[in-house]
């Protein structure tokens, strides 16, 4: 088991290092110059020069991609022109209702998925088991942002039951976005997991169970739904990665104040630091919850324990 941690961490680090080596690359091949970004549009070319010098922009990319590795080694992420501030302290600050609305989202993805897949796959072939997988394949269809601004205008701006944005509210502000967000996933959660339950269905335990006399709706929550689960804790895991990502753009929609926002605005600001600071910490989101569900499924499931550890 150590071993196999061990190479997992090595590849973690391989992964951080290429996140951040590919969010240098895409900053730098972005048109634009930072330090007229900051002194703004009317800044004299002295005053332009100047702050390029202070912040670095005038040395050679190869020198502020070695310099920038150099710091992640000493755990500093950098600091954040476009905010005045260290980017640790950014992301400090806001992480908080990103990774709070992520958690919320995946809690109502796992409430909307998990009883659409028992309630379709106890009426095979009906109209309910088609209905979910053509809502699944529309949804996921559909941007984010704009189920997001629908919401907001029917909700906020029409029937004025939620804020337009913000965190002002508390667990009024978040309850747009979290269903912005759990919605489609949880569709396409329901439509998995229906297929995992029906090829579980078929096994010779359900048999046995109904033989003995045991209702098949109880055989179906308490056997069959948790061995459907097992297999897709990598899938789950994934799920919460990408919901990381979306509500990243969430956030911009409702105007919530976390790391997705602070992502869009140091890419307008041209702020490398804050952008490749916030890549990082979300690719470690990643493989940290990766790394748990792998773990998991190996300590639940012997056949892949045995086929993963030899």
């Amino acid at each position: 088991m150590s071993r196999y941690i061990v190479r997992r961490l090595l590849l973690a680090v391989v992964t951080l290092w290429a996140l951040a080596t590919l969010g240098f690359l895409l900053v730098e091949a972005i048109p634009g110059d930072p330090a007229r970004q900051l002194a703004g549009p009317t800044a004299s070319v002295q005053t332009v020069q100047a702050i390029r010098h202070a912040y670095g922009f005038d040395r050679p990319a190869w020198d502020r991609y070695v310099s920038t590795l150099v710091r992640f080694t000493h755990f500093d992420l950098g600091y954040a022109f476009s905010r005045s501030e260290p980017v640790r302290s950014v992301i400090a600050r806001d992480v908080g209702h990103t990774l709070t609305l992520t958690v919320l989202a995946f809690l109502g993805e796992l409430l909307i998925g998990i009883p659409l897949a028992v309630f379709v796959t106890s009426r095979k072939g009906r109209l309910a088991d088609g209905s979910l997988v053509a809502a699944a394949g529309a949804t996921s269809a559909v941007p984010t942002f704009l189920v997001g601004l629908l919401l907001l205008y029917a909700f906020s701006f029409r029937l004025r039951w939620f804020p337009l944005g913000g965190t002002t509210e508390g667990w009024r502000s978040y309850v747009l976005p979290v269903l912005t967000v759990a919605v489609p996933y949880g569709l396409v959660l329901g439509r998995i997991l229906r297929t995992s339950m029906l090829d579980e269905l078929e096994r010779p335990y359900v048999q046995f169970a109904l033989a003995r006399g045991e209702r098949m709706g109880r055989i179906r929550w308490r056997d069959v739904l948790p061995n459907s689960l097992v297999p897709l804790f990598s899938v789950l895991a994934l799920d919460f990665a990408g919901l990381f990502a979306t509500v990243a753009v969430v956030e911009v929609v409702f105007s919530i104040p976390g790391v997705g926002e602070d992502l869009f605005g140091a890419i307008r600001r041209l702020d490398t630091s804050l952008i490749i600071g916030i890549a990082l910490v979300a690719g470690l989101v990643v493989v940290t919850v990766n790394l748990l569900a792998d773990l998991a499924v190996i300590a639940i499931d012997p056949r892949v324990r045995r086929a993963t550890l030899g």
